[in-house]
Protein backbone atom coordinates (compact mmCIF):
# COMPACT_ATOMS: atom_id res chain seq x y z
CA UNK A 1 0.00 0.00 0.00
CA UNK A 2 1.34 3.44 -0.94
CA UNK A 3 1.37 6.72 0.89
CA UNK A 4 -1.93 8.46 1.61
CA UNK A 5 -3.21 12.02 1.44
CA UNK A 6 -6.55 13.67 1.97
CA UNK A 7 -7.61 16.46 -0.36
CA UNK A 8 -10.65 18.65 0.04
CA UNK A 9 -13.15 19.86 -2.50
CA UNK A 10 -11.20 23.07 -3.13
CA UNK A 11 -8.36 20.93 -4.54
CA UNK A 12 -10.24 18.15 -6.26
CA UNK A 13 -12.59 20.46 -8.20
CA UNK A 14 -9.53 21.87 -9.97
CA UNK A 15 -8.73 18.43 -11.35
CA UNK A 16 -11.49 18.86 -13.91
CA UNK A 17 -13.08 22.32 -13.59
CA UNK A 18 -10.33 24.69 -14.62
CA UNK A 19 -12.28 27.73 -15.81
CA UNK A 20 -12.41 30.48 -13.21
CA UNK A 21 -10.28 28.55 -10.72
CA UNK A 22 -7.03 29.65 -9.09
CA UNK A 23 -4.10 27.29 -8.46
CA UNK A 24 -5.12 25.03 -11.34
CA UNK A 25 -1.51 24.38 -12.33
CA UNK A 26 -0.63 23.30 -8.79
CA UNK A 27 -3.71 21.07 -8.63
CA UNK A 28 -2.81 19.46 -11.95
CA UNK A 29 0.75 18.87 -10.71
CA UNK A 30 -0.65 17.16 -7.62
CA UNK A 31 -2.89 14.97 -9.78
CA UNK A 32 0.10 14.05 -11.94
CA UNK A 33 2.01 13.06 -8.79
CA UNK A 34 -0.95 10.95 -7.65
CA UNK A 35 -1.02 9.19 -11.01
CA UNK A 36 2.78 8.71 -11.11
CA UNK A 37 3.32 7.35 -7.60
CA UNK A 38 1.59 4.87 -5.35
CA UNK A 39 -0.25 7.72 -3.60
CA UNK A 40 -3.77 7.04 -2.35
CA UNK A 41 -6.11 10.03 -2.24
CA UNK A 42 -8.80 9.75 0.43
CA UNK A 43 -11.91 11.89 0.77
CA UNK A 44 -15.02 11.81 2.93
CA UNK A 45 -18.25 10.94 1.09
CA UNK A 46 -19.31 14.55 1.60
CA UNK A 47 -16.95 15.56 -1.21
CA UNK A 48 -19.16 13.94 -3.85
CA UNK A 49 -22.10 16.13 -2.84
CA UNK A 50 -19.98 19.27 -2.61
CA UNK A 51 -18.55 18.74 -6.09
CA UNK A 52 -22.01 17.94 -7.44
CA UNK A 53 -23.30 21.17 -5.94
CA UNK A 54 -20.49 23.19 -7.54
CA UNK A 55 -21.15 21.59 -10.92
CA UNK A 56 -24.87 22.27 -10.61
CA UNK A 57 -24.75 25.83 -9.32
CA UNK A 58 -21.45 27.30 -10.50
CA UNK A 59 -21.27 26.03 -14.06
CA UNK A 60 -23.56 26.30 -17.03
CA UNK A 61 -23.26 22.65 -17.97
CA UNK A 62 -26.25 21.10 -19.69
CA UNK A 63 -27.69 17.86 -18.36
CA UNK A 64 -25.57 15.68 -20.65
CA UNK A 65 -22.40 17.53 -19.67
CA UNK A 66 -23.37 17.29 -16.00
CA UNK A 67 -23.78 13.54 -16.39
CA UNK A 68 -20.34 13.25 -18.01
CA UNK A 69 -18.73 15.43 -15.32
CA UNK A 70 -20.21 13.24 -12.59
CA UNK A 71 -18.99 10.12 -14.39
CA UNK A 72 -15.55 11.70 -14.65
CA UNK A 73 -15.66 12.54 -10.94
CA UNK A 74 -16.35 8.91 -10.13
CA UNK A 75 -13.41 7.86 -12.30
CA UNK A 76 -10.89 10.07 -10.47
CA UNK A 77 -8.33 8.19 -8.38
CA UNK A 78 -9.63 8.53 -4.84
CA UNK A 79 -10.94 6.39 -2.01
CA UNK A 80 -14.25 7.50 -0.48
CA UNK A 81 -14.55 7.12 3.30
CA UNK A 82 -18.12 6.47 4.39
CA UNK A 83 -19.55 8.38 7.33
CA UNK A 84 -18.87 6.56 10.59
CA UNK A 85 -19.57 7.69 14.13
CA UNK A 86 -15.90 7.92 15.27
CA UNK A 87 -14.99 9.98 12.19
CA UNK A 88 -18.00 12.25 12.67
CA UNK A 89 -17.17 12.73 16.34
CA UNK A 90 -13.57 13.57 15.49
CA UNK A 91 -14.83 16.10 12.93
CA UNK A 92 -17.04 17.73 15.57
CA UNK A 93 -14.13 17.96 18.03
CA UNK A 94 -11.73 19.37 15.43
CA UNK A 95 -14.38 21.78 14.18
CA UNK A 96 -14.85 23.14 17.67
CA UNK A 97 -11.11 23.28 18.38
CA UNK A 98 -10.15 25.06 15.14
CA UNK A 99 -13.38 27.02 14.53
CA UNK A 100 -14.19 25.13 11.32
CA UNK A 101 -17.42 24.13 9.71
CA UNK A 102 -18.32 20.51 10.24
CA UNK A 103 -17.82 20.05 6.50
CA UNK A 104 -14.23 21.33 6.55
CA UNK A 105 -13.46 19.48 9.76
CA UNK A 106 -14.58 16.22 8.10
CA UNK A 107 -11.61 16.34 5.73
CA UNK A 108 -9.19 17.13 8.55
CA UNK A 109 -10.67 14.36 10.70
CA UNK A 110 -10.07 11.84 7.93
CA UNK A 111 -6.44 12.96 7.60
CA UNK A 112 -5.98 12.61 11.35
CA UNK A 113 -7.58 9.15 11.29
CA UNK A 114 -5.33 8.04 8.42
CA UNK A 115 -2.28 9.85 9.87
CA UNK A 116 -1.52 11.51 6.56
CA UNK A 117 -1.17 14.98 5.01
CA UNK A 118 -4.26 17.05 4.26
CA UNK A 119 -4.12 19.38 1.22
CA UNK A 120 -6.46 22.33 0.79
CA UNK A 121 -6.69 25.36 -1.47
CA UNK A 122 -9.09 27.04 0.98
CA UNK A 123 -7.10 29.89 2.53
CA UNK A 124 -9.50 30.35 5.46
CA UNK A 125 -9.34 26.66 6.33
CA UNK A 126 -5.56 26.70 6.04
CA UNK A 127 -5.28 29.80 8.23
CA UNK A 128 -7.33 28.13 10.97
CA UNK A 129 -5.26 24.91 10.90
CA UNK A 130 -1.79 26.04 9.88
CA UNK A 131 -0.37 25.01 13.26
CA UNK A 132 -0.93 21.36 12.33
CA UNK A 133 2.02 19.95 10.42
CA UNK A 134 -0.24 17.67 8.38
CA UNK A 135 -2.16 20.60 6.82
CA UNK A 136 -0.70 21.92 3.59
CA UNK A 137 -1.90 24.66 1.28
CA UNK A 138 -2.06 23.67 -2.38
CA UNK A 139 0.10 26.64 -3.35
CA UNK A 140 3.01 25.20 -1.34
CA UNK A 141 2.30 21.49 -1.19
CA UNK A 142 5.59 20.24 -2.64
CA UNK A 143 6.36 16.54 -3.11
CA UNK A 144 4.24 14.19 -1.03
CA UNK A 145 6.13 10.96 -1.62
Amino acid sequence: MGAKIVVDTSVLIKWFKTSGEELVEEAQQLLAEVERHPLEVHVPALLLYEVGNILLLKTRLGLGALDRAIERLEALPFVVAPPATPLLQRAAHLGREFRLTFYDASFLALAVELDCPFVTADQRLFDHTRTLSRVRHLSQVGPLT
